[in-house]
């Protein structure tokens, strides 16, 4: 900041060094003052974390946003091929999605649904043009790929305490994979040949499909006595067929609030299809910020 002086503006010394004095102690105090509100403050809005285990009715919500990368081996007789894709990949040709988690506990016991149901899109086009003629062959691809994931299974609370929380967990996890492709082909020649215009259209689909039993656990370490705590989660399940497993797992860090709470985790879901060729193995991860309500 520039400032300008001029002659009356200048007092003498002997006047400026104790209000100086008197100014810095009163900024002092203020943010002594303000310093300690925000810690009384923030002791008092503390919010304990953990679950209140009782015989009333709880119920929560969440919502997340989970972006992985994806990795995939198709693998026939003879032949095994794998591709993946990266998370800004993944972004780049995201559909619609759907990613819900919903709770109901009464006492030990409890309900648990888990929803993730994504869409990736691609497209291409390519145009060739004939030597002969001013014709052109025009071949264009849409593709789909919709994935749907939904884990539901009975829990039941083995361990409680104010630092640790601990349910086991039984159900069946359904995973439905479709795969549409939409092409087209356009051949047209003119302007001194044969005059050919004709269009092809094909829309193959396939639909993969398991539900597969699943036993794990979940729960939360509370993080001293603070309102931050881990979450955690494992499952692994295994469906008819030698090849047919599936496993999800999740950790990560959260912070709780009169609300519900807001984590950031690490997830991971493997599973494996066997579709008529052969067998397709998928793996799921990266990172998923999620927002709990509970009621």
């Amino acid at each position: 900041m520039i400032a300008v002086y001029q002659p009356s503006w200048i007092l003498d010394s002997a006047l400026i060094l104790p209000y100086m004095k008197t100014n810095t102690q009163a900024i002092k105090l203020i943010v002594a003052t303000v310093l300690v509100a925000f810690g009384i403050s923030a002791q008092a809005q503390t919010v304990n974390p953990m679950p209140n285990v009782n015989n009333n009715w709880r119920f929560s919500g969440t919502i997340s946003g989970w972006a992985p990368a994806s990795w995939a081996t198709v693998t026939t007789d003879h032949l095994s091929k794998s591709a993946d894709s990266s998370i800004s990949d993944n972004i780049k040709s995201a559909g619609g999605m759907a990613m819900l988690t919903a709770e109901a506990h009464k006492g030990d016991w409890g309900l648990m649904g888990d929803l993730v149901y994504w869409q990736m899109l691609g497209d291409s086009n390519k145009v060739v043009p004939i030597l002969r003629g001013a014709g052109s062959v025009d071949v264009g691809t849409n593709s789909k790929t919709t994935q749907t994931m939904l884990t539901v299974a009975a829990t039941y609370t083995a361990y409680n305490s104010p630092s640790l929380y601990l349910d086991g967990l039984a159900g069946a996890r359904y995973i439905s994979s479709t795969s549409t492709l939409a092409a087209t082909g356009n051949l047209s020649v003119d302007a001194g040949g044969r005059v050919v215009s004709t269009s092809v259209s094909r829309y193959p689909s396939r639909v993969d499909q398991t539900t597969d039993p699943v036993i794990g656990f979940k729960g939360r370490a509370r993080i001293s006595d603070t309102s931050w705590f881990v979450p955690f989660y494992a499952d692994v399940g295994k469906g008819p067929g030698s090849n047919n497993t599936t496993w999800q797992a999740l950790v990560g860090v959260g912070n709780a609030y009169s609300w519900g709470d807001v984590t950031l985790a690490y997830r991971a879901m493997y599973f494996d299809l066997e579709p008529h060729i052969g067998t397709t193995k998928f793996l799921n991860a990266g990172p998923q910020l999620s927002a709990t309500v509970n009621f």
